[in-house]
């Protein structure tokens, strides 16, 4: 069945559907050249102004429907792959150390997950899920810095993770909300590894990287390196937080603050640049503590909507020292204006990438590149250790009961 990919954003909505196509049906070439076939694209913005994330489930379903039927779908999916992000996102680095035996034992699988376990249990608040635990190296006696531990020996093993937490009545909204349109959610991704999957060419996969996602009212700042999130961070700061400040100062509606935030520190009006000036001491102030005591980045790519407004990546070139560069998924070029196009990229790069490991699983799964690698735990499925606060099932009973067993959990 197509794939529905939804970017539940805190000004809009977008989606990408589409399936897996390989290149040798058409070309005869090596079936590792997997693309994605894009079948439709939507955008959908709610219908008011606001600084809020929407925790309205009958205005979220609504705008998720509007979504879906522009991109007019000849059948209605029946599941949904969700990219989420919140100003009220949790993020920790933890370390956890897991004992095994007296004696030196094989490390498995299971190892893991209790080790994850572990690292989330420590620092994870109680009323929130892990929407991504990124492990960025394992050391126990007798290695250190091992990626996979999996068939070494040790005692001990112990492990540094990045852990980003969700609230759950954030999630539970979406649930709702997904409900109500009649889809099932097959998994939650946090925006910042959707953005990566899109704007990080594949030259700069295995390097330092600053990503910088603009939205509504959320900003998120991150460190990609070498296919991990080392740290990041979530601001309750975005372009409809500046709309509001013009707005105010400037005495303008708030359509009209909404054009003139455009111009940005590039706008003739004294009062513009003064509140952009401003509204972008909370943001330099985060990206410098990101940036603080830690290897400089190699390149910094901006982008959601907000990147759009003038002077904006100029001015994180500035305070990042590093070059700056706008970005996008190379499947968004052509789908309209650029504003539309920033939009509809993190859902169509995450879209790609599931269809490139969806195609690599059927046929080799070694042949996955570093270019999968990113969400590789997402996509399999795992469950406390990975990337994803829910993974769905495709049977009916799994599905019900794992809705029954998260009730359970979340009330008692």
């Amino acid at each position: 069945k197509p794939l529905v990919v939804l970017d539940i954003g805190s000004t809009k909505v977008a989606c990408a559907v589409g399936r897996p196509a390989c290149a040798a049906v058409a070309t005869g070439r090596p079936t590792e050249q997997a693309t994605c076939e894009v079948l439709g694209t939507g955008t959908a913005s709610y219908p008011t102004l606001k600084s809020t994330w929407p925790c309205d489930q009958a205005l979220l379903a609504r705008t998720i429907e509007q979504a879906l039927e522009e991109a007019h779908l000849t059948s209605w999916p029946d599941r949904a792959i969700v990219i989420l992000t919140h100003p009220a996102l949790s993020h920790r680095a933890v370390t956890a150390q897991l004992d095994l035996a007296d004696e030196p034992v094989t490390i498995r699988g299971r190892d893991l997950e209790r080790l994850h376990a572990q690292a989330v249990s420590q620092v994870l608040e109680v009323d929130r899920e892990p929407l991504l635990l990124d492990p960025l190296g394992y050391a126990g006696n007798g290695f250190d810095a091992a990626g996979d531990p999996r068939g070494l020996v040790a005692t001990r093993m112990q492990g540094r993770f990045q852990l980003i937490g969700i609230p759950m009545a954030v999630k539970r909204a979406v649930l709702q909300a997904l409900d109500v349109v009649g889809l099932e959610l097959d998994r939650v991704v946090y925006s910042l590894q959707a953005v990566a999957a899109a704007c990080v060419e594949e030259p700069w996969r295995s390097k330092r990287v600053l990503l910088v996602d603009l939205g509504g009212c959320c900003t998120d700042l991150a460190l990609w390196d070498n296919g991990h999130l080392v740290r990041s961070t979530s601001i309750p700061w975005g372009g409809m937080t500046i709309v509001e400040a013009i707005a105010t100062d400037a005495r303008m509606t708030m359509d009209h603050a909404l054009t003139a935030s455009l111009e940005g520190l590039n706008s003739p009006h004294p009062i513009i640049r003064k509140v952009f000036n401003e509204q972008l001491r909370l943001v330099e102030s985060s990206l410098r503590q990101l940036l603080e005591g830690t290897a400089h980045p190699e390149r910094a790519i901006v982008t959601g909507r907000g990147a759009l407004i003038g002077g904006l990546v100029e001015w994180v070139e500035q305070i990042s020292h590093t070059k700056a560069v706008l970005g996008r998924s190379p499947l968004a070029k052509g789908l309209g204006d650029l504003g539309r196009q920033m939009a509809l990229s993190p859902s169509l790069g995450l879209l790609q990438l599931v269809c490139q490991a969806t195609a690599s699983s059927h046929d080799a799964p070694n042949r996955v590149g570093r270019s999968t690698s990113v969400l590789r735990h997402s996509l399999a499925g795992e469950d406390i250790a990975g990337s994803v606060g829910i993974r769905g099932s495709g049977r009916l009973i799994d599905r019900l009961l794992a809705r029954t067993r998260h009730i359970l959990v979340e009330y008692f």
